[in-house]
């Protein structure tokens, strides 16, 4: 009964069907930015933006961390585009990458669509600057699809059991991991937690309006936030993750609220080696609060493992 319960509540996220899809690719979602391109597997459509960058530049891939979705992330483009090509994506279930009616956020199943989709639209040998419960996807990713990833950048991300932590603090009562009254309450009261998530993990109330107008633009238009579902299926604290071989840099805004000292602590568990650069006036979001910052930070560390100097060399 229970099994069958989980079900009936994942399908309120996901089992959207070729109605549904054909109004995200044509619709709003599709012509927001010039540059928002989609991209269909068996089981999820991802939305996505694409910019080139110079000639022969590393690839650099991010997650849109819900509720911010791809319409937040022109000023970071603006500034990243001078030495990335970039790829920027909503996940499976959030924003405008809907699910089908056979996806249902399993941990594997979606870090294989997510690696299915980065593998036609991204290439091999990108850097990946997945955020929160995603740096899970990145590592996973990483070790099983080596080829796939050069070089891993986590930002606001803890461990299996870190993050454990963090669900919990985000849902002390248990109320979105209970199939379907959890769906229930998202779908309800999501216009209502935005502004509260984001005054919480921003810590820079000067930032909180730009975030909360471009989301509740986005929500106005569907945009999806499959929390519960994530929080019932996608993770949990038993999951077993092998350490990546590729250097890995960690990222984190010290003012985000949402995490503990406990969670940031755990993201060393996660490679070997793993260096750590603490940004003291940033929140959960610090590669949309401070590009700049967060981008010298990034090309000086990739100076020193020599990434992307074959692209830049040919």
């Amino acid at each position: 009964m229970g099994s069958i319960l989980q079900n009936l509540a994942l399908r309120l996220d996901a089992g959207f069907n070729a109605k549904h899809i054909d109004r995200f690719r044509n619709g709003w979602p599709a012509s927001s930015r010039s540059d928002i391109s989609f991209f269909e597997t068996d089981r999820v459509l991802f939305r996505y933006r694409e910019i080139a960058g110079p000639s022969g530049a590393p690839t650099l891939v991010f997650t849109a961390d819900p509720p911010v979705t791809l319409e937040h992330y022109d000023a970071m483009i603006e500034l990243a585009s001078k030495d990335f090509r970039l790829v920027i994506f909503e996940l499976p279930g959030q924003g405008f990458s809907p699910g089908k009616s056979a996806y249902r956020f399993g941990f594997r199943e979606t870090n294989d669509e997510v690696a299915r989709f980065l593998r036609q639209v991204a290439g091999e040998g990108a850097i990946y600057a997945f955020s929160c419960v995603a740096g899970l996807a990145a590592v996973d990713i990483a070790t099983r699809y080596p080829e796939l990833v050069c070089a891993l950048i986590l930002i606001q991300a803890a461990d299996p059991g870190g993050l454990d932590v963090w669900k919990k603090s985000r849902d002390p009562k248990g109320i979105l991991r209970k199939p379907i009254l959890g769906q229930y309450m998202m779908r309800k009261l999501a216009g209502d937690r935005m502004p509260k998530w984001f005054e919480l993990a921003l810590g820079r109330a000067s930032d909180h309006e730009r975030f909360c107008s471009c989301s509740r633009t986005s929500m106005g238009h569907g945009a999806l936030w499959s929390l519960a579902s994530a929080f019932q299926a996608y993770h949990n604290a038993d999951i077993e993750l092998a350490q990546p071989a590729q250097p890995c840099l960690a990222i984190w805004g010290e003012l985000d609220g949402s995490h503990t000292p406990e969670t940031r602590a755990s993201t060393t568990n996660m490679a070997p080696g793993m260096e750590v650069r603490s940004l003291p006036a940033a929140g959960h979001f610090p590669e949309l609060q401070d590009p700049a910052i967060v981008f010298r930070t990034i090309k000086d560390w990739l100076a020193t493992q020599r990434i992307g100097e074959n692209e830049k060399a040919s």
